[in-house]
């Protein structure tokens, strides 16, 4: 299942980015994609740079993480790898507020362009997910260091789950802004004024001075000749 929803997620995400590019040439604005492209380069770097720290980690600590690695009946989760990887995750947090960032900055472009407010209430509501997962991963993993109890790690795998049900809402939000985007109006074409030309006016002459006079004048407006 895990791999199923995997698949999907990352044509999902595929879609997304086309999705954003198709925006950032509609609205002539190529950094709603290119925030995205940069996003994309800084994660990667950041999630190979946590990936190591972790490993590194581990291998220092790795007679205290599997004190029982070569019993075969210890089947449980020892409870000081679960200690590590609660402090270890948010290092992984941090990689994904890096990413968010970016989204939002691509996100706050477009909800300019398109004058949809809720885009940006979506990429607030977006960040707050890797946040809350990171306090909640410190505050686990400080309690039980703490404390030196013995913590679970379906625990916090539950706990985690909070922070991905807030940003299953912002993408909620977000979908919504998207369907409120308003189609442009097509431009009204306004036409050049059509000038009537001027009609002449009939006139009659004068049979004494020649003078014109209006059809209706009886008498000439120059010599007073009855017309």
């Amino acid at each position: 299942m895990g791999g199923v929803f995997g698949v999907l997620a990352f044509v999902g995400f595929l879609l997304f980015l086309i999705a954003m590019y198709g925006f950032s040439k509609d609205y002539n604005e190529h950094r709603i994609f290119s925030y995205l492209m940069y996003g994309i380069v800084i994660t990667i770097v950041a999630v190979v740079i946590a990936s190591v720290i972790s490993v590194l980690i581990i291998l220092f600590n790795f007679a205290i993480l599997f004190p029982n690695l070569s019993s075969s009946s210890s089947s449980q989760v020892p409870s000081s790898f679960s200690n590590t990887f609660a402090w270890l995750t948010p290092v992984f947090g941090l990689v994904g507020v890096i990413w968010t960032v970016f989204v939002i900055r691509s996100f706050n472009l477009l909800s300019d362009k398109s004058k949809v407010p809720l885009f940006r209430t979506g990429a607030k509501v977006l960040l707050a997910g890797p946040i809350i997962n990171i306090v909640i991963a410190i505050l686990f993993a400080a309690v039980a260091f703490g404390s030196h109890v013995s913590i679970s790690l379906n625990a916090l795998l539950a706990l985690l789950t909070i922070g991905n049900l807030v940003q299953t809402v912002a993408w909620v939000l977000l979908a919504k802004a998207y369907f409120s985007i308003q189609a442009p109006s097509a431009p009204v074409q306004v036409s050049s004024p059509v000038y009537a030309a001027p009609v002449s006016r009939q006139v009659k002459y004068c049979s004494n001075c020649g003078a014109p006079n209006q059809l209706d004048a009886i008498y000439c407006t120059r010599c007073g000749q009855k017309l």
